[in-house]
């Protein structure tokens, strides 16, 4: 039984992750280039 609930939650766990991520990196690269700074 939770091994099943586990397969079924992780990938949208993954997603919430990933998304969080993505969206932390594009702000950052905004506001770079609105700094007008290299991200590297």
């Amino acid at each position: 039984m939770w091994l099943t609930v586990y397969f079924l939650v992780w990938p949208a766990i993954s997603l919430v992750v990933l998304m969080v991520l993505l969206v932390t990196l594009w702000r950052d690269i905004r506001a770079a280039r609105k700094r007008g700074e290299a991200m590297i």
